[in-house]
Order: C-alpha cells, then sequence, then structure tokens
C-alpha cells in the first residue's frame, strides 16, 4: 500500500518521523522509523534520515509492506498475572523472545498468548500487545495491551516516563554505597549494532537507581535497579561501565560459569488506563534464582 502526503506551512522544519507519525496514528513511532531505515519512505524521490526537516510543499511517499498477520500459535506454558479487558500482566520466562524478530517467527511470547487465544492490540501486526520489551534472557513481569486505545495510551506513560519498573539483578563485586544513581547517556556500539555502550556523542540520556540488597560471600551482591529511561540493555551496560556486571551477561559480563542472566523483571506499577486506578504486578523470581542467593 502507498500512500502520498504533501507537506503544509504547518509542518515546515517538522522532522520526517514525526510527520508521518501524526499522519498515520494506525502505525507506531518504531515502526514508521523502521520503514524509513529501510527505504520504503521517500521526500521527493529521495531517501532521507527520519530526522529530516520538511519544507513546506515537500512531497512524502511512504510504501507500507503487506504483512502476513497469521501469527502462528506457539504451545508453550506462560503465566497470566492479571488480565481484565484492556490489558494483561505476564510472567515472561528467561529465555523466551518477546515478539516475532528475524529467523524467529513463531516461538514467542505473542505465539504463546495466541495459542492462549488472547486478544491483543494490532496497532502494529508483527508485535501485537506490545508497549514495552524484555531482553530474551531477561525473566519477569511485562504488560501488553489488548487493544488499541489503551496500546496507546500505555505507550505515552512509557514515554512519559509514568511507570514504575523495579529489576532484581546478581552482579559480581560489592558497591561500597547502599543506594546510588547513574546518568551515563547510551548509544549503539559502533562495531556492533546489536550493543549499547557509554558515550556522549550520537547518545541518549538514561538514568537508573540502584540499591543494594544484600553483599554476599561470594563476592557478588543482589541489587534492587529501577531504570527512570527504557534504553536498549539499559541496566546491563550501566551495571558493567561500572564495573559491576551482572552475573550470567555473555554479552556485557565477564567470564563466569553462569548459564543464567541474573537480571529479572521484579515489579511494575501503571496507572490503569481507562480506569484510572494504579496497578501493581510482581514475578516471583524462579528458583534458580533463589537457589543461587541462598
Amino acid at each position: 500500500m502507498k500512500k502520498v502526503f504533501i507537506a503544509g506551512r504547518d509542518e515546515d522544519k517538522k522532522r520526517l518521523d514525526k510527520f508521518l507519525s501524526s499522519q498515520l496514528s494506525d502505525i507506531s513511532r518504531s515502526k514508521i522509523a523502521s520503514l524509513i531505515k529501510k527505504g520504503f519512505v521517500k521526500v521527493n524521490q529521495q531517501f532521507l534520515k527520519g530526522s529530516y526537516l520538511l519544507s513546506t510543499n515537500d512531497k512524502v511517499e511512504i510504501k507500507i509492506p503487506e504483512v502476513d498477520q497469521r501469527l502462528k500459535p506457539y504451545n508453550k506454558p506462560v503465566t497470566v498475572l492479571w488480565e481484565d479487558e484492556s490489558l494483561l500482566a505476564v510472567y515472561k520466562p528467561q529465555g523466551l523472545v518477546v515478539h516475532p524478530h528475524g529467523q524467529n517467527k513463531d516461538k514467542t511470547l505473542i505465539n504463546a498468548l495466541l495459542y492462549k487465544e488472547k486478544q491483543l492490540s494490532d496497532i502494529d501486526p508483527e508485535r501485537p500487545g506490545v508497549v514495552h520489551r524484555l531482553d530474551k534472557e531477561t525473566s519477569g513481569v511485562i504488560i501488553l495491551a489488548k487493544n488499541n486505545k489503551v496500546h496507546k495510551l500505555l505507550v505515552e506513560q512509557f514515554k512519559n516516563r509514568q511507570v514504575q519498573k523495579e529489576y532484581y539483578a546478581l552482579v559480581w563485586g560489592q558497591p561500597k554505597n547502599d543506594q546510588f544513581e547513574v546518568n551515563l547517556s547510551l548509544r549503539r556500539n559502533k562495531k556492533n549494532r546489536l550493543k549499547m555502550e557509554v558515550g556522549l556523542s550520537n547518545s541518549k540520556s538514561a538514568h537508573t537507581k540502584i540499591k543494594v540488597l544484600q553483599r554476599l560471600d561470594n563476592k557478588t551482591s543482589l541489587l534492587s535497579v529501577s531504570p527512570k529511561t527504557g534504553r536498549m540493555h539499559q541496566i546491563r551496560v550501566h551495571l558493567s561501565f561500572l564495573g559491576y556486571p551482572i552475573a550470567g551477561d555473555k554479552k556485557y559480563g565477564k567470564k563466569d560459569n553462569y548459564k543464567n542472566l541474573f537480571l529479572h523483571a521484579y515489579r511494575i506499577k501503571i496507572k490503569h488506563p481507562i480506569a484510572g486506578n494504579f496497578l501493581e504486578f510482581k514475578a516471583e523470581l524462579p528458583e534458580y534464582f533463589k537457589k543461587l542467593i541462598q
């Protein structure tokens, strides 16, 4: 499907990605950014970046590829912690990808929820219901939207940093201070685009609060970590940079014998997008995590 827009006077000096987002309310910002990056968008017959500032009468063309929306159900047990007509709170086990991506189209959390015949929003057919994510190696609680209205309202909460999140992390080393904060901007690693790194240029702000819960005998510590921003791999990069890498982190940590990543999304608190009351969901630590602490 192809759509054509002409930038008006009100769109002068407006970013291309923001312009398209305002014109295509049924497509997520991340999806629009992906289409621009993959060359599905032209401005005056030229391929430009999402940061391009439009001029009056610019002709913007976007080609929206047809997507196979028939995601296959996946028979894998997942625990629904809470549910109403608007949203789901689900326990995501370690090792399970959140949504179909790349080569993994069928064996994800979303596919498992489709097997349970759960209704999910379809603003982005490739990622139904997804308003935030957890890494494949991270276990814990995740929120999903059941319709498009709720999807948009939840995305706004995350965007405006109104959601409270708390993770448990087992790290190497023992911080001197019981509580501290980290404000270190993050960017994609120049050599490996699948990794993040601390950097000043071409970076985005990242803020993490950390509290020591327990200092263990084997030179490790159990931390409560609350990210105030939601950057990719934020907790893992911040802790590694400070010299307290997460146990079992093969991407950012030190070489150890742990097969599991000891990072767990323990708690999340949101405002119900329809009812207006606050909801808090918790996911207990997995057994392998509990045993190691004990």
